[in-house]
C-alpha cells in the first residue's frame, strides 16, 4: 500500500522578495525608555509605547443583520 502514492516537493523555498529593514540599533524615542528596536519594527516606538491596533477581520458577519 505505502508503494501506490509519491509526494513531491521542494525541500526549500525562496522568498519572492527581501524584507524591509531599518537602522541597526535605534531606540525608542519615548523618555526614558531603553528598548533597541528590531531591525524589522518600522516605526521610532517601541511594543510597549506605540499605539495599538486591531488586526484585520476577515469574514466578519453582524448577528444583529438577517442575511
Amino acid at each position: 500500500m505505502a508503494g501506490q502514492f509519491s509526494i513531491s516537493g521542494r525541500s526549500h523555498y525562496e522568498a519572492s522578495r527581501q524584507s524591509r529593514v531599518f537602522d541597526k540599533g535605534r531606540l525608542c524615542v519615548k523618555e526614558d525608555c531603553e528598548v533597541t528596536l528590531s531591525k524589522y519594527n518600522p516605526s521610532d516606538k517601541c511594543y510597549l509605547h506605540s499605539p495599538k491596533k486591531a488586526g484585520r477581520v476577515r469574514g466578519h458577519k453582524n448577528p444583529l443583520e438577517d442575511n
